[in-house]
């Protein structure tokens, strides 16, 4: 099942997230990281273990995606996606919106999905502030580490969440099974 999404060409770029794309073109391609750019905190916490990822402790070996710039546009960004030879999503829960917004614009993409809540395993609160700088940053450097050590050194798969049919919990954050 699909919804169809349609969105307005855009005839003009940014040459800073172009230019940013070309500098990171590299043979071999570097791994893509993506992540969920959501408003609420879980969100914010897989954004902080992208840039931790891509800007710290793995730069040699990765590149951070625009979400917005590779899903509404086909340059730059999602020209680093197609030529990678492994894409990671960072998803800050069970929704996966990065990783389902890249596949609707690259349909044979086959993303390493990481479920970043998964990882820290505490519930937060959907608004952001109702959570401290440092606990964000405490969060996403613990999923940050743990992907560096076992999908971008490492080998290993991901664990495939058995909570797709989670509802929506209002004051419980984003699902019932966190």
């Amino acid at each position: 099942m699909y919804e169809e999404i349609k969105i307005e060409k855009m005839d003009g770029y940014c040459s800073s997230c172009e230019d940013y794309a070309k500098k990171h073109t590299t043979h071999p391609a570097k791994i893509a990281i993506m992540s969920c750019e959501g408003a609420c905190s879980k969100g914010e916490v897989s954004r902080r273990a992208a840039n931790l990822i891509a800007h710290k402790l793995s730069p040699e070996n990765t590149v951070r995606i625009c979400l917005g710039g590779a899903f509404t546009k086909d340059g730059g960004q999602r020209n680093l996606v197609r030529q990678t030879h492994k894409a990671i999503a960072i998803e800050g829960c069970f929704i996966d919106c990065a990783s389902r917004m890249m596949k609707g614009v690259i349909p044979e993409l086959d993303a390493l999905v990481v479920q970043a809540d998964k990882i820290y395993k505490k519930n937060l609160p959907f608004e952001m502030n109702e959570v401290s700088d440092e606990v964000f940053n405490e969060y996403a450097r613990i999923v940050a580490e743990e992907i560096v050590e076992k999908y971008i050194h490492g080998d290993a798969k991901p664990e495939v969440s058995q909570n797709t049919t989670c509802e929506p919990v209002s004051d419980r954050g984003c699902c019932s099974c966190s």
